[in-house]
């Protein structure tokens, strides 16, 4: 028998019960510890925050009798790239467009790779800045989004400039944006169906 196994036997019976509940205290408390590292609520958060902006987002990208995807655009990586971010690694797959690998790494290239905007396109920034304003504004039309954007200086902004924007990126009108649409997990599933069946995703 070692030291410390002599030493702790030695010990009065009522000396050693205090250190297996003492022991015992410091285990409950690691435990409790690592169980709620994780804060249940933000997580909760953003698992939702992420998947109704990609319901909202890409829901109407199934065409041609569903066989193939439209392109994700620059700022739909954008977007959903921030918001998966703040996705814990055990869901990952909330993420149900692409690999969650895949939607990472052209977040990245795309942010520090910005699309070069052709000359009869509007502003990068101000084509983001219109896309987040319908995305956070439902109810908010192009005439409504026009007016904001010329409220923070985009003076020679034309309505026609709004819908390309919101058309390019898959934004839908206001007020298809408004109505509850498909659910996020029939939209899962109709992805996963579809990618089974052979669906192009670009």
């Amino acid at each position: 028998m070692n030291e410390e196994q002599s030493f702790y036997m030695h010990l009065p019976l009522t000396q050693r019960e205090k250190l297996r509940e003492k022991q015992s205290r410091k285990t409950y408390r690691d435990f409790v510890e690592d169980l709620t590292a994780l804060d249940a609520n933000a997580q909760m958060d953003a698992e939702s925050d992420y998947l109704i902006q990609e319901n909202r987002l890409l829901y109407e990208r199934l065409t041609s009798n569903d066989t193939e995807l439209l392109d994700i655009t620059p700022d739909n990586y954008r977007i959903l790239g921030e918001l998966a971010k703040l996705l814990a690694d055990a869901f990952h797959d909330d993420v149900t467009v692409m690999k969650y690998e895949d939607l990472m790494r052209g977040y990245e290239y795309f942010k520090n790779n910005p699309p070069v905007q052709k000359s009869n396109q509007i502003p990068l920034e101000a084509e983001q800045l219109i896309v987040d304003m319908a995305l956070k504004h439902l109810t908010w039309g192009a005439p409504h989004i026009l007016h904001a954007m010329r409220n923070i200086g985009y003076l020679e902004l034309k309505e026609h400039h709004v819908r390309k924007a919101l058309d390019r990126n898959h934004i839908p009108i206001a007020r298809t944006r408004i109505k509850k649409g498909i659910s996020w997990r029939n939209f899962a599933e109709v992805l996963k169906r579809s990618s089974n069946e052979g669906v192009i995703v670009k």
